[in-house]
């Protein structure tokens, strides 16, 4: 009978190497979802994107200049309308009487301090 294998032997040999692969994959899986070993590769992650933006920057000055520009303009849009809206009504209006810079009933619309109510 020195050839026959003990099946409980063999069964708890398979558990035993199931054991230590589950370990290894546990152990594994809590590595990946380390909150430092996360943040870790999402530095990293983004320290590759930014270079590669960086290389493309330096390859093409003149398309990033113009995205920044129009960038600008859409973020200030509403000051820099203000202010092309304020010089035409001044302009167009000519002098008013006194010097005064604007009409009775625009800043009695605006209020006081020329803000809108």
């Amino acid at each position: 009978m020195s050839g026959t294998v003990d099946p409980v032997a063999a069964a708890e040999e398979r558990a035993r190497i199931a054991r230590a692969r589950l370990e290894t994959s546990a152990a594994a899986l809590r590595e990946r979802v380390d909150p430092r070993t996360v943040a870790r590769n999402a530095a990293e992650g983004l320290r590759e994107q930014a270079e590669a933006a960086a290389a493309v920057a330096r390859r093409n000055p003149g398309i990033v200049a113009g995205t920044l520009a129009v960038a600008g303009l859409l973020i200030a849009r509403r000051p820099v309308l203000a202010l092309f809206r304020r010089r035409g009504k001044d302009t167009a209006g000519g002098d008013t009487a006194g010097g005064a810079k604007h009409s009775i009933t625009h800043t009695a619309r605006e209020g006081a301090k020329g803000k809108p109510q």
